[in-house]
């Protein structure tokens, strides 16, 4: 009975039931993209502090990419699907400055993703054995620490513009991509520190598994 007048109000309005499939099925990219990057730093920090990357933990690593990657499919659905409903019905929100900030964070985020699968995912395996920094140079640290920074920050700001109804149609792209680019730098910077900080030992491999994790998840 409940499930039937649930289909009949949506049928009372179709547009209303699109928009509320596309935020549905947004919100279920967005739950598994930034909760298995979450869930993935949590794991790299708590089993990966002291040890080696093992066959294990590869895997659980190489899946937990492969929810991120749906998540972000996901993203990207129904972002066009958004574009495609705001042109149909509601053409007043391609001002919405916003709307544009999210999606080139997100292609950031892709673009970083793709970068992750080709380089630092072949990487990580090739460690199982010993710790995940062992044998890298300091560039190739650096490459691990900027691309987590990129893919921790890419995840965590569209969710934030999403819960800022605040600043729809108030604050340019520009200010939002500032203040992306400011928390980018900051979160860089902390990765860095912690490294310099640390540079040798199973520590070294500690403190840099968070940002790596962001970046596996990013993917």
């Amino acid at each position: 009975m409940g499930l039937m007048h649930l289909i009949n109000t949506l049928s009372l309005d179709p547009v209303a039931a699109i928009r509320t499939g596309l935020r549905i099925v947004h919100f279920v990219g967005l739950a598994l993209g930034l909760g298995a990057a979450t869930v993935l730093d949590l794991m790299i920090f708590r089993f990966f502090l002291n040890g080696k990357v093992t066959s294990e933990r590869w895997a659980i690593f190489d899946f937990g990419s492969k929810i991120v990657n749906a998540g972000l499919v996901l993203l990207w659905v129904t972002g066009f699907g958004f574009l495609a409903y705001y042109g149909a019905f509601e053409p007043i929100k391609f001002g919405n400055e916003k709307v544009w900030a999210k999606m080139l964070i997100v292609l950031i985020l892709t673009v970083n993703g793709l970068f992750i699968h080709a380089v630092i995912l072949p990487k990580v395996k090739a460690q199982i054995g010993r710790s995940l920094l062992q044998g890298m140079s300091t560039r190739q640290k650096s490459v691990l620490l900027t691309s987590g920074a990129i893919s921790a920050t890419s995840w965590y700001v569209p969710l934030l513009l999403g819960a800022l109804p605040q600043l729809n149609f108030v604050v340019p792209m520009t200010t939002i991509l500032l203040a992306y680019a400011l928390i980018l730098a900051l979160v860089a910077a902390v990765s860095h520190g912690v490294l310099l900080v640390v540079p040798n030992g199973s520590g070294d491999g500690a403190s840099t598994r968070g940002p790596l994790m962001g970046q596996a998840v990013a993917a």
